[in-house]
């Protein structure tokens, strides 16, 4: 497994997987008038490449790719960086086809240790909506907290939905189990 930047030759990958997985990642991904398949152009991955570099050069986000045996398998992001606060926002999708095998976990580990331990970041979030409990097993599995449940948070996959808010802290962190997953299952986030 390797975390790197995305790269603009990544796009027939990242359609090929997300077009695969819609059932499983639309329902939970933020909405849009487009149709899934016009989300998935080769025009929309190079300006979202486009967009993650510029965000990236301004200390916003580090999006990153996720690859087992050199080829992309998903990606991983820290989102809404603020340096003066010491937050950031995680998130993370991948082909279905490498999950329950420890790879969400073992991403989440090492975002989440760059993240508190090189960036010094104090607090952690991930969004994750009420009803993808394959998402809450793994954010627990890493040593985030649930903290509530905003209502009506974010529109995805077509409606309004109830998200819980999980977080790590360094203190949290440091107690958090570092070995990856140990009860994978098969259902992806």
């Amino acid at each position: 497994m390797a975390l790197r930047s995305p790269r603009l030759s990544d796009a027939a990958a990242w359609r090929e997987i997300r077009l695969r997985d819609q059932r499983l990642i639309e329902p939970y991904w933020v909405s849009s008038a487009l149709s899934w398949p016009e989300r998935h152009t080769e025009a929309i991955w190079v300006d979202e490449c486009l967009q993650s570099r510029k965000a990236a050069r301004a200390g916003l986000a580090l999006p990153l790719v996720v690859e087992i045996d050199g080829r992309f398998a998903g990606q991983c992001n820290l989102e809404r960086i603020d340096v003066r606060t010491k937050t950031a926002e995680l998130g993370i999708w991948l082909d279905a086809r490498v999950t329950g095998k420890g790879v969400c976990a073992g991403v989440g580990v090492l975002l989440a240790e760059y993240a508190i331990s090189t960036l010094g970041l104090r607090r952690v979030t991930a969004p994750i909506c009420v009803d993808n409990a394959a998402a809450a097993k793994r954010a627990e599995r890493m040593g985030l907290r649930r903290e509530g449940t905003m209502a009506s948070f974010l529109d995805v996959g077509g409606r309004r939905r109830d998200h819980d808010m999980w977080a790590i802290t360094p203190e949290m962190w440091a107690l958090a189990p570092k070995t990856g997953d140990p009860h994978p299952d098969t259902i992806q986030h």
